[in-house]
């Protein structure tokens, strides 16, 4: 890397500029688009203007217009870029003053969640040279905002354009012509339209060929050539392998999987990362950073697994009286500080923490042993297997070391500092904590955070956790601590929860002796299992005071207060008191800190003054592989009410770590109350959504999702906007004197507009007053592909019939419910057999046939309308109990 100087006489640079300027939207390309100024003269600047229409080849055409351009300089350029300073001409200056094969400013992307796009290990804020034959802190993958001669472009167009991954072949063919390239730090150039880092925007993710062909055909050959060549792979081209797997890797990270990798094929396409691995050498995966933050040691010892081709690889432990070094064939990887001990939750009974956590799994349990110090008694931590996996492509990749402990609470105070200690090779290691849980209890980031507890006031320092004598002295003192170390960090979003809890801290004599319990479902919507149990629970005069959530906003608040309730109003000060003194919180979604507003970052003000048990009344059935949302640690889940046997099974798996809390409770559900058989001639459509085709969440689950526009494109959308169309149903159920109703998923109600109507489907959004319990009684028929709501149905003994079509693949995995010997009606796998089946239904007036009716009983423990009642004695017992 050379430093680059610009030239002082920077007008005798030419100016000519080609800009293909890439238009992705048909009405822009058409009414013209204000390029942004510049103080280039118009003559110096030729515009090619390309309507990019097709949104899994994002620059095709703008590559093709290349043969085009007649300026001496080009740059592609995107609907939507912008940039401050006089780019183009700065851009001209730099690179036209320079030898180098192309100039790349600084590229920031506008929209909120992406990935990084460029392996980088330092950041160059001015103007430098890269030599990529020597090191690769930053490099190009896509040609969209860099400045080339015109020439080469087209000739590395002409030897590449028509190949596999174009855009990298055509940089790859330029930087081999001259290694060294011109990176600008100092100019910036902001984009907005996807790039492949851009896992929840850019519709490459979701291409077969993106995962296969870019890596069998363009990365794999271009590592094999390179090495036969030269004898080893140039580090450019391993830094660009890494680059192109993690990028495909953090695509499809857990809930981010796109499930074009089918399950069956894993084997072989880890085996094709694995191959591509050995052409990266474990110094470049270790890279400079001999201290790494736990996430990117993670991800390197993933790396490292994979060269190794080897997923029990630990690395070796080197230990010396004041540290532990983490080691890969000699070469450092990570220390101590890698080795953080992470509490999830710490909960408190009779005088004794009920301690659960996790720690990263880079030690073989053989070689260190963990446990809980305090006093002189030693408390070895109970290893289990909670879910604490990261999955890719829908496979366990990596998982933390999970545990929990009991820890007695001395009576003397003197003895009473609590800490975690990793003992190896007879050498004793205190660890650091981390505090990751809303329910952990303190924070690293406020040194004043505490806990009041039963008789004990408890804090945390560097020393460790402290337990002293409650007193009311020693209480207010650290709560003024508090509030002022809030108010000198002063992060605006913070300011109203500062209030809140100087308020809330004078109420504690008020809230100290009432009993609240607070009930919400999906909050910008009611009507799910918490709305029933509220409704039955708030009619018993228990001395209990319940509130019900809502967004004021929402038709069901209005529909509530018409029918005398008042809805507690979410956001309001109200709100935030109750949430922070309930005693009990009924919930029929996870995440229950997410939905009231609560981030990790913002939960850290609070955690020592919630005190609440989450009760979950359930929003669907909990008989498939869902672990990541319904594991005890997710909410501190305390009862888990279940409609039938299958789901006690599935949940008392030690993945979810229920077994021995005597939390599953085989009650029903609270919704089913309201499901009465009043059917219509409606045939009802109600699938599932799926994770590639919503919005990822950009606020909280509490609120409806972003409209996603390029819907259109799945095959989503293309099956049920085809199925809801189709002449043939529409006919047979004209000719049958049956109405169909499509209900969208709420995920996917945001979309209503791209459906296609016609005078024979309502399409109805589950939003507004919508009411799916008088959409579920009064139809006939429901077609669904693996959505709950076929439970609600199959409760009321109505046929079920399932669409698991071809093209679309599910997003769950199967548990203790098989739909091959469990499902409640026929399963379709394309339109015209799903069609087929429903025509002889409706000839048939809709009756279930007995054999799925059979099933029905099989699977739900009651037929009746009591749930409630079931669930409240429970929930009366547990409030008791505590």
């Amino acid at each position: 890397m050379d430093t680059f100087n610009i030239p002082e006489d920077l007008n005798s640079v030419s100016q000519d500029i080609t800009v293909i300027y890439a238009c992705h939207d048909p009405e822009t390309m058409e009414q013209g688009y204000e390029f942004p100024e510049q103080t280039l003269s118009s003559e110096k600047i030729e515009i090619i203007k390309v309507l990019e229409d097709d949104a899994f080849h994002p620059r095709k055409k703008s590559m093709g217009m290349i043969a085009q351009a007649h300026g001496r300089y080009l740059i592609m350029l995107d609907e939507g870029d912008s940039f401050k300073e006089p780019l183009l001409e700065l851009m001209i200056q730099y690179f036209g003053a320079s030898d180098t094969a192309f100039g790349m400013p600084s590229l920031i992307g506008q929209l909120i969640t992406r990935s990084t796009e460029y392996f980088s290990v330092k950041k160059f804020p001015n103007t430098v040279k890269v030599n990529t034959e020597f090191g690769q802190f930053v490099f190009p993958m896509e040609i969209h905002g860099l400045i080339f001669r015109t020439d080469e472009l087209k000739e590395a167009y002409q030897k590449c354009g028509s190949m596999v991954e174009p855009e990298k072949q055509m940089l790859v063919y330029l930087m081999r012509q001259n290694p060294v390239f011109l990176y600008m730090g100092s100019l910036s150039l902001k984009y907005v339209y996807p790039r492949e880092c851009d896992y929840q925007y850019d519709l490459r993710c979701q291409m077969r060929e993106w995962y296969f062909d870019s890596l069998e055909k363009f990365l794999l050959p271009l590592l094999e050539e390179d090495c036969r060549q030269y004898g080893h792979t140039r580090r450019l081209y391993q830094c660009m392998a890494l680059h192109m797997l993690h990028v495909r890797i953090y695509a499809n990270i857990n809930n981010r999987n796109k499930h074009v990798v089918e399950p069956e094929e894993m084997d072989a396409y880890t085996k094709l990362y694995q191959d591509i691995m050995q052409y990266v050498d474990e110094e470049t995966i270790i890279s400079t950073d001999s201290n790494p933050t736990s996430a990117a040691l993670r991800n390197k010892i993933l790396d490292i697994r994979l060269k190794k081709r080897d997923f029990l690889w630990y690395p070796e432990l080197h230990c010396t009286p004041k540290d532990v070094c983490l080691m890969c064939d000699g070469r450092k990887m990570g220390n101590l500080d890698n080795l953080k001990v992470n509490i999830y939750l710490i909960d408190y009974k009779d005088g004794c923490l009920e301690i659960d956590g996790d720690i990263n799994d880079y030690y073989s349990e053989k070689t260190g042993q963990l446990y809980a110090k305090i006093g002189d008694n030693d408390y070895p931590v109970v290893y289990n297997r909670r879910f604490a996996s990261t999955k890719c492509f829908g496979t366990t990749f990596s998982r933390m070391k999970t545990w929990h402990v009991g820890v007695p609470i001395p009576q003397n105070e003197n003895r009473s500092l609590l800490n975690f200690y990793l003992s190896i090779g007879g050498m004793e290691y205190r660890l650091k904590y981390v505090f990751s849980g809303h329910t952990s209890r303190f924070t690293q980031k406020y040194k004043n955070s505490y806990w009041a507890v039963d008789k004990y006031l408890a804090y945390w320092n560097s020393k460790g956790i402290h337990f002293v004598e409650r007193k009311k002295r020693r209480v207010l003192k650290r709560e003024v601590l508090f509030w002022k170390e809030i108010w000198k960090k002063k992060p605006d979003s913070y300011q109203e929860l500062l209030k809140i809890k100087i308020l809330n801290f004078l109420l504690k004599p008020y809230f100290s002796k009432q009993k609240i319990w607070l009930f919400f479902d999906k909050i910008y919507k009611g009507g799910d299992s918490s709305e029933y149990m509220y409704r039955y629970a708030v009619q018993k005069n228990d001395g209990i005071k319940k509130y019900y959530l809502l967004d004021k906003g929402a038709s069901d608040y209005a529909r509530m207060i018409k029918e005398g309730y008042k809805p507690l109003v979410r956001g309001s000060l109200k709100h935030r008191l109750i949430f922070l003194n309930a005693s009990m919180v009924i919930a029929s979604n996870s995440t229950v800190f997410a939905f009231n507003d609560y981030t990790s970052a913002r939960s850290q003000l609070i955690r020592g003054d919630v005190h609440f048990d989450v009760a979950c009344v359930q929003h669907g059935m909990s008989v498939q592989k869902i672990a990541l949302a319904q594991q005890r640690l997710r909410d501190n889940t305390k009862l888990y009410f279940c409609a039938s046997k299958y789901e006690i099974e599935n949940l008392s798996k030690p993945v979810y770590d229920y077994e021995g809390y005597h939390a599953l409770h085989l009650t029903g559900v609270p919704r089913y109350d309201g499901l009465k058989d009043r059917a219509q001639k409606i045939i009802l459509i109600s699938p599932t959504w799926r994770m590639q085709s919503a919005m990822l969440v950009t606020k909280n689950e509490g609120v409806a999702r972003d409209y996603n526009p390029h819907f259109k494109e799945t095959n989503y959308y293309k099956v049920y906007n085809s199925l809801i169309n189709d002449e043939r149903l529409l006919e047979s159920a004209r000719k049958y004197g049956y109405r169909i109703q499509y209900v969208l998923h709420p995920i996917v109600s945001p979309q209503y507009e791209d459906f296609d109507q016609n005078e024979f489907v309502e399409i109805i959004p589950a939003i507004g007053d919508m009411s799916y319990e008088k959409i579920f009684c009064e139809s006939a028929l429901m077609v669904t592909d693996f959505s709950g709501v076929q439970f609600d149905f199959a409760y009321m003994r109505k046929p079920v019939v399932y669409l698991h079509h071809h093209d679309i693949p599910q997003h769950y995995e199967e548990g203790t419910y098989h739909y091959d010997t469990m499902s409640f009606g026929e399963i379709c796998h394309t339109n015209d057999e799903l069609i087929d089946v429903l025509i002889r239904y409706m000839q048939n007036d809709c009756r279930m046939p007995e054999e799925y009716r059979r099933r029905a009983d099989d699977f739900f423990a009651y037929s009746d309308h009591n749930n409630c009642e079931r669930i409240y004695k429970v929930m009366l017992e547990h409030e008791k109990s505590k």
